[in-house]
């Protein structure tokens, strides 16, 4: 939404040649906020100057507006919705660059550094909230020159006596002011003690130093709540005992007289007031001799290349400006990408951890499967093939001897006297001799023989690819197991072995059959006097055949 400078009452007279009525061009101001009210009051001020104000609500439409008209000045809001004023200037440096140093900002946020930097590096014109009409003079003064036209008060009429007097009174009161500098508004505020006060200016005490001509605002009293602020100007700075200051701040119309009498900073000297400056000392030499006019002459000269140098200066702070804004852009770029990397790497992360954690379940439950399988095919005690597993092992191993064309071999062992053991030593002593047994047995055959626990004490060793009755290998594994004792803690154990040994034939080529020939074996050794081995005659397989066969 835009307000169009339709001339409402109190706009500027201005002629049918668009001159003001003192024959100067008027002010032509774009003024951007998005707030109604500020808009309202800014044109007000504005058109007490002689000014012809645009308003606009919305940096973009004010933006279009810029290639048909011409501004002498632009008031902006620093803060608005659709885009910041630094957003504002940074469209209007690449758009527009005329308009770069025409930009006066406006703005309410004393406390964002953000803000305070970005004015300050580029040295920008600006005016805090709430203004005055002096310091808006003032601003538009730096920015338009000499072209702003005061709408100036009717003069006090000089008392009958001629002689001025003061209007007001001073006060000693008991009471605190808050004083803040104006220029550099991010820096925390002075609360000092009032020593005196009156309508046109405080003095009061305070451990600040303060340097006359600083601009400053001024809430007074200062009760800390809903406090109203209004413009000074530091008059005088008194040195107190004890590293206090007095200060003297003359405020309100009082402040503007005080400005126009005292001279200009360095600082504001270098940057808006060369030739203003040096004109105003030229313009008091004698003009009466041609060595005065060379003076003249040579000092306007000066003044000119100091503004050619500074006007240099600011082109070069603005390259600079702008490749600053380039690498921050650029940072900020590669800080988003960088960003994303880590978003990214945080979700990889995530994943590979799930990853993890599902390998590790799926490792557990493997682990756990494994252990249930070695649990279901071996027997708990000795580690060996379980009584099911050695006879499916037996089988298989019968299946491929048929296949192939060889035999198996199979050894039926049994401890001598291992009741005697368990009454003697205990059923523990006898579970360490059996483990012991056990692990004899497996170091004693081959890597692809088969040891398994068939019940009590008794061992079943598959011997597959056998050329012959494997009576040699039985009488080796007799050997190993009772060559030396077993030792527990209920003592030493001496042991011996009887084995059964029996070979797969054409006629012996069941799993059934062959077992009872080698059982038949073991119990002659036995019978024989233990510790012996004997083989499977053919007695016992014809006895092992089944009936009818």
């Amino acid at each position: 939404m835009s307000e169009t400078a339709n001339a409402p009452a109190g706009a500027p007279e201005v002629s049918a040649d668009g001159k003001t009525m003192n024959g100067a061009e008027p002010t032509k101001v774009l003024v951007i906020d998005d707030d109604e009210l500020t808009l309202a009051v800014i044109r007000k001020l504005l058109e007490a100057e002689n000014c012809v104000v645009e308003a606009f609500s919305s940096p973009r439409q004010a933006l279009s507006k810029l290639p048909e008209n011409h501004y002498d000045a632009i008031l902006c809001d620093m803060w608005m919705g659709d885009m910041s004023g630094k957003d504002f200037y940074q469209q209007i440096q690449q758009d527009f660059p005329d308009y770069r140093r025409k930009i006066i900002f406006v703005t309410g946020d004393f406390a964002s550094e953000a803000t305070w930097e970005f004015i300050d590096e580029r040295q920008l014109p600006f005016i805090l909230k709430p203004f005055s009409l002096p310091e808006l003079h003032r601003r538009l003064r730096e920015v338009v020159g000499e072209r702003v036209e005061r709408v100036q008060s009717p003069k006090l009429q000089t008392p009958w006596d001629g002689i001025e007097r003061r209007n007001h009174r001073r006060y000693a009161i008991k009471a605190q002011v808050r004083v803040r500098g104006k220029k550099r508004a991010v820096i925390s505020a002075d609360i000092g003690m009032v020593a005196n006060a009156s309508k046109e200016g405080v003095f009061f005490v305070t451990d600040r130093e303060y340097r006359t001509g600083m601009e400053v605002f001024v809430a007074l009293p200062y009760t800390g709540y809903n406090d109203i602020e209004q413009e000074g100007y530091v008059v005088r700075v008194e040195e107190l005992p004890e590293g206090r200051h007095g200060v003297a701040v003359a405020l309100g119309g009082a402040a503007e007289t005080a400005r126009a009498k005292f001279e200009c900073s360095t600082e504001d000297s270098r940057r808006n007031h060369i030739l203003l400056k040096t004109a105003e000392k030229t313009a008091t030499l004698p003009a009466d001799t041609s060595a005065t006019t060379s003076e003249i002459s040579a000092a306007e000269k000066e003044a000119r290349r100091l503004a050619e140098e500074l006007a240099e200066l600011k082109e070069a702070h603005d390259r600079v400006l702008n490749q600053r804004d380039s690498l921050a852009a650029e940072e900020a770029h590669i800080k988003k990408q960088l960003h994303e990397l880590n978003t990214a790497k945080s979700t990889m992360s995530e994943i590979i951890n799930d990853l993890t954690s599902q390998m590790e379940t799926l490792q557990r439950e493997l682990a756990a499967g494994e252990e249930t399988r070695f649990l279901a095919t071996h027997d708990s005690l000795t580690g060996l093939w379980n009584r099911a597993v050695i006879l499916e092992i037996l089988q298989k191993e019968l299946v491929r001897a048929q296949r192939e064309g060889t035999s198996v071999g199979v050894l039926m062992a049994d401890l001598d006297y291992f009741k005697k053991i368990n009454d003697t030593y205990g059923h523990l002593a006898g579970d360490t001799v059996l483990r012991e047994v056990a692990q004899r047995l497996q170091t004693g055959v081959r890597e692809y023989d088969a040891v398994g626990r068939y019940g009590g004490e008794e061992f079943l060793i598959i011997l597959p690819a056998c050329q012959e009755i494997p009576l040699k290998h039985a009488e080796r594994l007799r050997k190993l197991v009772s060559a030396e004792p077993i030792y527990t803690d209920d003592g030493v154990i001496h042991i011996t072995l009887s084995l059964g040994v029996a070979a797969s034939t054409h006629a012996l080529s069941q799993p059934e059959v062959l077992l009872r020939a080698a059982d038949a074996a073991l119990y002659r050794a036995k019978r024989g006097g233990h510790n012996r081995v004997e083989s499977a005659t053919t007695q016992d397989a014809a006895n092992s055949l089944p009936a009818g066969r």
